[in-house]
């Protein structure tokens, strides 16, 4: 059976109040305690804010493939007339996004919304292929209409419509047996299609014990007294508050220092009034708190150190904040009508909320009676235990299973109908039987898009999106550039099998991704003929966007198009290559920190970051903790080793044509190679003053540099060209192909590797895989990457270097030192599986 859920329950103003929270709960519980059965959710894209909260509320338990987002032009809002049309198109979009899962059963967590918020639920009546279910909370508006309806009209005729379509469900869900007997006693409903599935507090509320340090915060914050009396909800006429003020005024006179507390956001008006009656009731200014707006730790804390719990309501769909109270352990007491006597479990703690005298005595018997107080909590904390999500998510299953057992799916939408037909042009036509698609009512060129992004069918093979942004460009045949030429080659020549492999791009002057078709194309070395338009990218949830490439000056403003990306449902992940801008700032030019800076804060917006080692996995996971402000949504950091098979590459070729350039020109003495672009941080200058320090005592060596003009190295350039060792003991080769450098690699004795930090230190095994021996700095990273398979140096200074260098070609004549033969190694074949694994386990 797969089921859909409709979530605008959880994303209207209600996501703030009880509603809200019943609804994202019941989904959560629902998809936890699926079984065999298949669910999807589906959000509405007009109340944006809260879809990026609900995908996370959601992470671990559903793939983002099962959230969709369908999407709509505003407003739609019914309490303004002039929306009527944009509203009908929205209810037919939601109802083909709908129809394109293929649902056995829609669920509604709450079928009300809609009059001032732009959701758009429509008539079950419109589903003409599944079971429609709703969640019934309560009938308040119904029975009380002189409060809440009749001085609106406007929301008095949207209310009792919804009201009325609870008819055509074919179940409803209560939240509690009074919601359903209620409903059933008022509306023409078959009492088979209504079943209680109740509710539930959540895992937050429990017993906790706040240090003395905690209490005082919490008391110096909103004013507390040792003891307090507590309530926590809404202050509509129906909570009854001026009957209980007007009780715990009697009982103040009695009890010295005490004060009734009302938790939680309250209008301005309903405090003051508050305020005046508790004022004519002889209390002072002191004697009530009005919290305002508490964070549920604060209510928690407020639970578990409140004197006593006061619910007063006189109607109720279930009455959530005792049991709330109760599973924090605090006593707890309340009225004896509707729902909340089903809620608290025990007579002896409930009172006639009509009657201020009954008021009184509870108030004054829980206060008082120290025997009655414990037993209020025993029996809270018992009656709580049987109150679970999970019993409500295997319920609302259940109530799913039996009333789909009984569903009679009309012929004319059979399954085989339903897969036959073209989901796209069934909306059209009936988004043109509207009658509004050429009014000016719709921009159709927006409406083509919106139908693209809401149609979007089940969840197949996921696309990973590869941003290839500066090799298209550039081809700057950096570490970073082979890093990103050797992976896409690997994962275009032999696709993974979970995804679909698309390289992208993004250009100046654009807001958006395309295809990079044509670079694709040319760089597998196919006709320019085979390659298809560049194309703006189109995505679904589940998607993955990888930045392969660094693109520190241009991802910071694609910012919003990535948030809608990840909106929509696909995951945004990031290769770090090292944090050494910000280890090493003195190493790089100012500009390039600010730049760095800017990408990294925006790189911990998003879903994660693959590192090209754990050493820098290591590293960023310390800066983020530090520099970082929590977030609810989790940042997954993981690691892969980089490929060592030049061949593999996409290898340029080519030897100097200069002689002078050659290794063959140098002397017969050791050939000692450093592999790396020229800057401050890679160690040059300090490796060729170790160098000097070797030929000034006579040690017979050979450095060959291999690395273009890099930043902050002016100096050092200038001493390597005219250096009187240049060409006889000393090479410097700006640039030379994979070719040459694979024939440098064979031909040399030993790779250096003199760098103050490295994200991997790619050189080091590419010179494993030619047998090259080894002489690093003494890193974390080297050691992750070499292992026993190096020989090591620390110091700040050339003779320490030289030092270890002269050591190291002592061993090396007495063919002693440590041999990087056996060191393991990827191929890049190996690495970008590796790639694809730390994806598979950070992807949501």
């Amino acid at each position: 059976m797969r089921i859909v859920i409709d979530m605008q329950g959880a994303q209207t103003e209600n996501q703030f109040r009880g509603i809200g929270r019943y609804s994202l709960s019941l989904a959560q519980a629902i998809v936890r305690n699926r079984g065999e059965n298949e669910v999807y959710l589906v959000l509405n894209g007009m109340l944006s804010e809260s879809v990026d909260r609900i995908r996370t509320a959601f992470i671990g338990l559903l793939p983002q493939s099962h959230i969709r987002v369908w999407y709509s032009q505003g407003p739609v809002c019914e309490h303004d007339p002039a929306n009527s049309a944009r509203k009908q198109m929205a209810q037919r979009i939601r109802q083909a996004c709908i129809d394109d899962l293929k649902p056995d059963v829609v669920h509604v967590t709450s079928a009300i919304e809609g009059y001032v918020d732009d959701a758009v639920i429509g008539s079950p009546l419109l589903d003409t292929h599944a079971l429609v279910s709703a969640t019934i909370y309560d009938l308040i508006p119904l029975v009380t209409p002189k409060q809440y309806l009749d001085g609106n009209p406007g929301y008095k005729k949207h209310y009792l419509e919804k009201v009325d379509a609870f008819k055509d469900y074919g179940l409803l869900l209560s939240i509690s047996d009074f919601a359903r007997e209620e409903a059933l006693s008022l509306l023409p409903l078959d009492s088979a299609n209504v079943v209680n599935v109740s509710t539930a507090a959540d895992d937050v509320f429990r017993p906790v014990a706040l240090s003395s340090d905690e209490r005082d915060a919490l008391d110096k914050k909103f004013g507390l007294r040792q003891k307090f009396v507590l309530y926590s909800g809404g202050a509509d006429d129906r909570k009854n508050l001026p009957q209980l003020i007007k009780a715990f005024a009697v009982v103040k006179a009695e009890l010295e220092d005490i004060q009734l507390v009302f938790a939680g956001k309250m209008p301005e008006l309903h405090i003051y009034n508050f305020q005046k009656l508790a004022h004519d009731q002889g209390l002072s200014q002191t004697d009530l708190v009005f919290t305002g707006y508490i964070t549920d730790s604060e209510l928690v804390a407020l639970y578990n150190v409140c004197s006593l719990y006061v619910f007063p309501s006189w109607h109720e769909g279930f009455g959530l904040p005792p049991l709330e109270a109760m599973k924090c352990g605090a006593p707890v007491i309340g009225a004896n009508k509707s729902s909340v006597p089903e809620v608290i479990g025990w007579e002896e703690a409930t009172f006639d909320p009509f009657d201020i005298q009954a008021i009184c005595g509870k108030l004054r018997q829980a206060l008082t009676d120290d025997t009655f107080s414990a037993a209020l909590v025993t029996h809270g904390l018992q009656r709580a235990e049987q109150f679970s999500w999970d019993r409500t998510g295997m319920a609302a299953v259940a109530a799913f299973e039996q009333a789909f057992a009984n569903f009679e799916r009309p012929e004319k939408c059979s399954d085989t109908s339903r897969s036959s037909g073209d989901g796209t042009q069934v909306l059209i036509d009936a988004l043109a039987a509207t009658g509004h698609l050429h009014t000016g009512a719709v921009d159709i060129q927006r409406l083509a898009k919106i139908i693209d992004y809401s149609l979007q069918g089940l969840a197949g093979k996921p696309t990973l999106f590869v941003d290839i942004s500066e090799l298209c460009k550039h081809d700057g045949k950096s570490g970073i550039q082979r890093v990103v030429r050797s992976i896409l080659a690997e994962w275009l020549n032999n696709p993974p099998e979970g995804y679909e492999i698309k390289p992208v791009y993004t250009k100046s002057g654009e807001t958006f991704y395309r295809y990079a078709s044509h670079f694709a194309t040319m760089f597998l070395g196919k006709d320019a003929s085979e390659a298809g338009q560049d194309e703006p990218i189109s995505y679904r949830a589940g998607d993955v966007y990888l930045c392969l490439d660094l693109l520190m000056d241009v991802i910071p403003y694609k910012q919003t198009y990535l948030d809608t990306m990840r909106a929509h449902g696909v995951s945004i992940f990031f290769v770090v290559y090292d944090l050494l801008i910000l280890q090493l700032p003195h190493c790089f030019v100012e500009s390039l920190q600010a730049h760095y800076m800017k990408w990294i804060h925006a790189v911990a917006q998003y879903d994660g970051a693959i590192c090209i080692s754990h050493a820098v996995a290591d590293e960023l996971g310390k800066w983020l903790d530090k520099n970082v402000p929590p977030r609810k949504r989790p940042f997954r950091i993981g690691a892969f080793h980089l490929g060592a098979d030049i061949d593999q590459s996409m290898p340029s070729t080519g030897f100097p044509e200069n002689p002078a350039l050659r290794i063959e020109s140098l002397e017969a003495s050791p050939n000692f190679l450093m592999v790396g672009t020229l800057e401050p941080r890679k160690g040059h200058a300090q490796a060729l003053d170790a160098f000097e320090l070797l030929w000034a005592a006579g040690i017979q060596a050979n450095l060959i540099i291999v690395g273009k003009h890099g930043w902050l190295v002016d100096e050092l350039a200038t001493r390597l060209i005219n250096h009187p060792e240049l060409g006889r003991r000393l090479l410097w080769l700006e640039g030379v192909s994979d070719e040459y450098l694979e024939h440098l690699y064979t031909h040399c004795d030993c790779l250096v590797a003199a760098s103050y930090g490295e994200g991997f230190g790619l050189p080091l095994i590419e010179a494993a895989q030619y047998k090259l021996p080894i002489i690093a700095r003494d890193l974390p990273v080297f050691h992750e990457v070499a292992g026993e398979f190096a020989w090591y140096f620390k110091g700040a200074t050339a003779q320490d270097i030289a030092d270890r260098l002269a050591e190291w070609l002592k061993l090396y004549e007495l063919k002693q030192h440590p041999q990087s033969g056996e060191m393991p190694w990827l191929t890049w074949k190996g690495s970008a599986q590796q790639l694809i694994g730390e994806i598979d386990k950070c992807a949501f």
